[in-house]
């Protein structure tokens, strides 16, 4: 990997693992356990520290996904890593695919259904709030460096906007995905793969029983709960707290293709 540069964001870690998400930039940066400059990270390699004026070490890392979802500007909550992995993999999203998601919120789905499906992949984003949208494309350009040349965001709702698309996959994070499934499955190819994600147990009840009426089979829904553990040299035992219930995922498979409306907008690239 290339030194640190001028710019870029990294990950500044203290030795008992406290962190923040700092833009190398020369001016200072200031914590409870002193002042760095940061300019002084340019030619720094992942892992190098700084010292602050008190005499605390500072480490420097390039920031994962995962941190940066956690450091990240956001109006919503997040989906939690726990939750984005399951998704990922659950549905099978992969390099390459073609994955229409609605309900962006700040951006931490789309960042990880990017980075599955590569740079021959593209995701395009339905998101009815247009301050949603913009913080969300700010969080992803920020992450990648750049706008990601495939990725689109249209703001508007997904109930009201006409598409033709034949999409690899489907992900919702809606508070009422049940209105959207039946035009939703007319967009997701024979085989795709939809995902839902919903916090209450009564939208997935509503979400199962329009996935059935629209030929959707192998339907799963499943929750995952995230437990820490405190270990050293002494000790192993679980931590006070946990990331328990965040939401249930809800996992379906389009059987049958029904035939398309007969006006639609073409979506183009």
């Amino acid at each position: 990997m290339p030194a640190l540069s001028l710019s870029e964001w990294v990950i500044v870690k203290s030795q008992r693992g406290k962190s923040w998400l700092v833009r190398i930039e020369k001016c200072p940066f200031s914590s409870h356990l002193g002042t760095i400059q940061m300019g002084d990270a340019v030619g720094k390699e992942e892992g190098d520290f700084l010292e602050t004026q008190k005499g605390n070490k500072l480490f420097l890392f390039r920031p994962t996904l995962a941190d940066y979802i956690y450091k990240m500007n956001r109006q919503t909550q997040i989906i939690y890593p726990k939750d984005l992995g399951a998704i990922i993999i659950y549905g099978d999203i992969r390099p390459g695919s073609r994955v229409l998601e609605s309900g962006i919120g700040s951006g931490s789905l789309t960042l990880a259904l990017l980075r599955a499906v590569g740079e021959r992949g593209r995701v395009i984003s339905v998101e009815k709030r247009a301050n949603f949208a913009v913080l969300a494309r700010e969080n992803i350009s920020r992450f990648f460096g750049h706008p990601p040349q495939n990725h689109d965001i249209i703001v508007s709702d997904i109930q009201d906007l006409s598409l033709r698309l034949q999409a690899d996959r489907i992900v919702l994070d809606l508070p009422e995905p049940w209105h959207a499934i039946s035009q939703l499955a007319l967009l997701l190819r024979t085989g795709g793969i939809l995902v839902s994600l919903s916090p209450h147990v009564a939208q997935v009840q509503l979400t199962f029983r329009e996935l059935k009426a629209n030929s959707f089979t192998n339907i799963s829904t499943f929750e995952l709960l995230q437990r820490e553990w405190m270990v050293d040299e002494r000790r192993a035992r679980p931590a006070d707290r946990m990331i328990a219930h965040t939401g249930f995922i809800t996992v379906a498979t389009r059987w049958q293709q029904p035939a398309p409306p007969a006006q639609t907008e073409e979506y183009s690239e």
